[in-house]
């Protein structure tokens, strides 16, 4: 096995053989997770002091507070709205708000600074919201590629900073990650095509693109994964399943099961309905229609009260109860309190990187 850096590209097979036997440790130290992150940490009179500090100033302000699914119970009680990254983006992107408060991690913030209107500012609860996915993109090594391959399409996952995607050609987020690959075969036929940061659902695009009777040859992918995601391995899903008799699974697919329980489903082993691969968005919709009373959720556990909240008569069990985001989790109720009072940690971007990432940024939420 030839040796390898997080970061560094390579042909989709050459990337896809490696998949069980690498180390995709991230470049940057996880962070301690703020004790205020925990809802048992904070007391009942200071909750309900900062609830109604945050709903005061977010009329005083005419603000917007935007929460990732993985954020703490808190934050999600204080937001206005609750979602994946290409939901929040959407919504973010249309609001007329004067402030945009986001709670998630900063790519996120880096994407509504992009396209925000003149008028209005973006902040974030808490700087130190950085994504070890995103910190495995290495901006040096696409234009690398690049250059050898001149007709080259690169589509770069949300989970990315804004000076990779200004090297992009289109971004993607896991809930439409298909359609963007399946515009770009179609549009862009017999180009290269390079897919990044995340190796896993670049596993999922490769099966997309076999489908599609579209040569793999034509696929490269980045050697890098979320550290949290990645850490969810098959065992896990199995044991829970061995646990739970006759639930269903809901995986996102930067999960490192992915490729496993795929093959488990194209094998005939697991029923398709009985196990599938969505966003977190998209997970709520599974959880609604699906048959089974139990959901095995293989993501980051922050997901579970949204779900929770939006299925109430379904049971959710995580695959791993360790798959906790540090870095999501620096977002606490505290820190986005004092985002709105003091209006603090505004996001910005140069504008010259922003007019290069606003054309990829478009078309991913164009593309839905």
């Amino acid at each position: 096995m030839k040796d390898f850096e997080v970061g560094d590209i390579l042909p989709a097979r050459e990337a896809i053989a490696m998949l069980n036997e690498v180390d995709l440790a991230p470049p940057i130290e996880i962070p301690a997770i703020p004790v205020e992150a925990d809802e048992a940490n904070i007391s009942d009179a200071e909750r309900a002091w900062l609830h109604k500090e945050i709903k005061r100033l977010k009329k005083e302000r005419n603000a917007l507070v935007l929460a990732h699914n993985y954020m703490p119970k808190d934050v999600q009680d204080a937001a206005d709205v609750i979602g994946d990254s290409l939901y929040l983006a959407k919504v973010g992107t249309e609001s007329n708000a004067d402030v945009l408060v986001e709670a998630a991690v900063l790519f996120m913030n880096q994407i509504l600074a992009i396209t925000k209107k003149p008028h209005q500012k973006v902040l974030a609860p808490d700087l130190g919201a950085l994504c070890s996915l995103a910190a495995t993109a290495d901006v040096e090594k696409i234009r690398a590629w690049k250059r050898e391959h001149p007709d080259g399409v690169v589509i770069s996952y949300v989970n990315t900073y804004v000076e990779v995607k200004a090297e992009s050609d289109y971004c993607c987020a896991s809930a439409n990650a298909a359609k963007v690959l399946l515009h770009v075969l179609e549009h862009e036929k017999g180009k290269p095509i390079l897919f990044l940061p995340d190796v896993y659902l670049g596993y999922y695009a490769a099966k997309l693109v076999e489908k599609q009777g579209v040569s793999l040859d034509l696929l490269w992918l980045m050697m890098g994964a979320c550290h949290v995601h990645d850490a969810i391995r098959p065992h896990h899903v199995e044991e829970q399943r061995k646990l739970h008799p006759g639930a269903a699974a809901v995986i996102h697919p930067e999960c490192g099961c992915t490729s496993a329980c795929m093959r488990q489903v194209s094998e005939g082993g697991v029923a398709e309905e009985m196990m599938q691969f969505r966003s977190t968005q998209g997970m709520v919709k599974f959880a609604a229609e699906s048959k089974a009373d139990t959901i095995i959720v293989a993501t980051e556990v922050g997901n579970l009260y949204p779900l929770s909240r939006a299925v109430p008569d379904k049971k959710f069990v995580p695959a791993s109860r360790e798959a906790v985001c540090a870095f999501m989790k620096q977002n606490t109720l505290r820190n986005l309190y004092l985002s709105l009072r003091d209006m603090k940690h505004e996001v910005t971007v140069d504008p010259e990187l922003a007019a290069k990432a606003l054309r990829p940024i478009k078309r991913m939420l164009d593309i839905v």
